[in-house]
């Protein structure tokens, strides 16, 4: 994600985009994680700078995707 996004629309399509990244890789791909954090990271800054611009939905689905990455880089017990 190059700018932070400054509305809801932008939230949403990074959110979107987000999932399809996650969807269509393997989420315990370091390369993939390492992508999809940064993205992450962009948007907890805009969430600062702007929490009206993110609806409740994309909240969710926002910390969804962050267990998502949280869990996949978790190793297996043996």
């Amino acid at each position: 994600m190059e700018a932070s996004p400054t509305d809801s629309r932008t939230v949403d399509a990074a959110v979107a985009s987000l999932q399809e990244r996650l969807a269509e890789g393997d989420p315990a791909d370091a390369a993939l994680r390492s992508r999809c954090e940064a993205v992450l990271l962009a948007l907890r800054a805009a969430y600062r700078v702007d929490p009206a611009a993110f609806s409740r939905e994309s909240i969710e689905a926002l910390r969804e995707l962050s267990e998502l990455l949280r869990d996949a880089s978790t190793p297996a017990p043996p």
